[in-house]
């Protein structure tokens, strides 16, 4: 048998013709631009949760401290959405100090009321 008469071996390249990387590494390279997408969606839609965590939390603040309603009162004025947060209200400093927690999932917001200041964001 010549040269050209013998059959030809397979590739030691497991890439297809065409493609420059071969199956385990598009996997590989795929998989990272996914995981890179969710960071970046990640970085981008995380301040919108927690703004409005904070928001509630100073909202909710002011109404109960300086305008002095309750807490079933306060919660209409957000329309039904400040019932998708969790509301901690800790008046064991009053009636100088008091602080309003809210919560949506893994986002908090805080604000604190202090007399004679009126309520600020405490994170």
């Amino acid at each position: 048998m010549t040269d050209l008469e013998k059959p030809a071996l397979p590739s030691s390249d497991p890439a297809p013709r065409g493609h420059l990387l071969p199956a385990s590494g598009r996997r590989i390279a795929v998989a990272a631009a996914v995981l890179a997408l969710l960071a970046l969606a990640w970085t981008q839609l995380t301040p919108w949760p927690r703004t409005g965590a904070t928001y509630v939390a100073k909202q909710m603040c002011s109404c109960l401290f300086l305008t002095r309603r309750s807490e079933a009162s306060c919660r209409t004025d957000f329309a039904g959405y400040v019932n998708l947060y969790t509301l901690r209200v800790d008046r064991t400093a009053m009636p100088r100090t008091a602080k309003v927690t809210t919560s949506l999932a893994i986002f908090r917001g805080e604000a604190v009321y202090e007399d004679g200041y009126g309520c600020r964001i405490a994170r």
